[in-house]
């Protein structure tokens, strides 16, 4: 990088840094935890809490079958309880940390890459990859931050095996840490390992590498196997596998090219589209000052597809994967889009160094296409999705804030008491006697309160329960509760079984 331009290139890169900080932890704890998986795992994380569990997740207190995977990111949220106090921070904080350690890790293997440019660019393109922000992945309650986070260090090492093959040590156990968080899914890491065998042949030459590399990638799952099995048997491994990738393949109906135009729609990827014309633009006007042939052309792109092959397949491979076994689900190619954001960063450079030979407007040109396309869907997420996460009157978030204040107010005197719910917002509003994860988080993490599925008659006939009912349920209800002692009056009551 010519020095002369640097404070420029340091500009860019410390400004989206901060940004990417910024949409990961602002207002991380602000909005209600969405249904069903985030949900679902914080209450996980927050009942192996109480019973210092760490194996065993289970979900209203009776062993966990639906969310069969490994139980890693929900340690690391029991950790961050134990850290922060208990709350929608603290089961968020875990993924919010990963997104920060993948964009360090990622800066840091570009600069000793000596691929200066794509450095400073790719925070940029990490924050424009706006879907990692505010959905299931780093500002989530989840398992794919950290899978995520696991499956880029496994990349990576992939990569540096090629020149330095006791990288193959990282990768074996970074692909064991992705079992420990997605089960099956951290096959694909072993899929794409086994597409860049051309690239990492000399790994392979020592038994011992190879021995080792399985058994780091090994040991961890078979540890929490091992642990598993002495309490249920086969029967968690069941749903894991049988449900996970048998259940999902055969019973697979999403569209065949869903996972190919998510990817190809992506914001990542219509940025990697406009630096791939200019990189064709470039390669004219570079052809013809230069009076480059074509047979010097084909090779230098030969050499730019074998530098950036892993990125290549690592952006392609998965979507093509979900396309064939048609199970899909949106998050699934998270782990593609920052690969993409990779492959456009060191494409960015390739238009700056070989094309533009370090000139101005080169660098110009490049920074300009690349900040302005970022900024330009990075400003609204920021603006309407992070400045705004909670503000928006969901009842859920009413439900929430509810829930923080009766449990400050109350402390542990309800604790484990029978709770009923009568709410007016509900996904499945025809189960109006059911409570949904989006209640059961809170109503558990805040004020320490047993769920129990049941009608305002079962409220009645149980003694020492208490009943929720948000306020648009109350005239509907209020002949049948009237007499009981108000506990708590805001956007929802809470009612106490014991009359005045």
């Amino acid at each position: 990088m010519k020095s002369k331009n640097k404070v420029l290139w340091i500009i860019i890169i410390a400004a989206f840094i901060i940004v990417d900080v910024y949409m990961l932890f602002y207002n991380l704890g602000a909005a209600h935890l969405v249904q069903t998986d985030e949900a679902w795992h914080a209450t996980n994380a927050y009942e192996m809490y109480k019973q210092n569990n760490w194996i065993v997740n289970s979900y209203r207190y009776v062993v966990d079958y639906f969310n069969s995977k490994p139980p890693l990111p929900l340690d690391f949220m029991i950790l961050s309880y134990k850290l922060f106090g208990v709350s929608l921070f603290s089961a968020r904080f875990p993924s919010a940390v990963a997104g920060l350690i993948t964009l360090a890790l990622i800066v840091a293997f570009l600069v000793r890459d000596k691929k200066h440019y794509a450095a400073a660019l790719f925070p940029a393109l990490f924050g424009a990859s706006t879907l990692l922000f505010t959905f299931h992945n780093f500002r989530a309650a989840e398992m794919d931050g950290l899978y995520n986070l696991f499956f880029t260090i496994a990349m990576l090492s992939l990569y540096l095996m090629a020149e330095k093959p006791g990288f193959m040590y990282l990768y074996g156990l970074s692909f064991g840490l992705a079992f420990m968080c997605k089960g099956p899914h951290s096959a694909l890491i072993f899929i794409l390992g086994l597409l860049y065998i051309p690239k990492t042949l000399d790994a392979f030459k020592s038994v011992k590498r190879v021995i080792i590399s399985a058994a780091l990638a090994a040991v961890v799952p078979l540890a929490w196997i091992a642990k598993r099995y002495q309490f249920d048997g086969t029967k968690l491994l069941e749903h894991l596998f049988m449900g996970e990738v048998v259940g999902r393949v055969s019973s697979g109906h999403a569209e065949f090219l869903k996972p190919i135009l998510a990817i190809a729609t992506s914001h990542t990827f219509i940025i990697f589209a406009a630096i791939l014309v200019l990189t064709v633009v470039f390669t004219i006007i570079s052809a013809r000052k230069n009076g480059t042939d074509k047979k010097t052309a084909l090779t230098s792109v030969k050499q730019l597809l074998s530098d950036n092959y892993l990125f290549i397949i690592w952006s392609f491979v998965p979507p093509i994967f979900f396309a064939f076994t048609r199970s899909h689900i949106t998050w699934y190619t998270y782990s593609s889009r920052i690969a993409l954001c990779i492959l456009t960063a060191r494409l960015a450079e390739y238009i700056i160094v070989e094309l533009g030979k370090e000139a101005v407007q080169s660098q110009i040109a490049v920074a300009a296409i690349v900040v302005a396309m970022s900024l330009f869907f990075i400003v609204p997420t920021v603006k309407n999705d992070i400045n705004l996460a909670g503000t928006g009157g969901h009842p859920v978030d009413q439900f929430t804030s509810d829930m923080r204040d009766f449990g400050e107010k109350y402390g542990n005197q309800y604790s484990g008491v029978n709770t009923y719910l009568i709410a007016d917002w509900l996904v499945n509003a025809g189960e109006t006697d059911h409570w949904e994860p989006e209640y059961v988080a809170p109503a558990e993490l805040y004020a320490d309160l047993m769920p129990v599925d049941g009608t305002v008659d079962n409220f009645l006939s149980d003694p020492d329960s208490i009943l929720i009912i948000d306020k648009d349920k109350w005239d509907e209800y209020s002949d049948l509760i009237a007499g009981h002692v108000i506990l708590y009056d805001n956007s929802y009551f809470v009612f106490s079984s014991e009359m005045y």
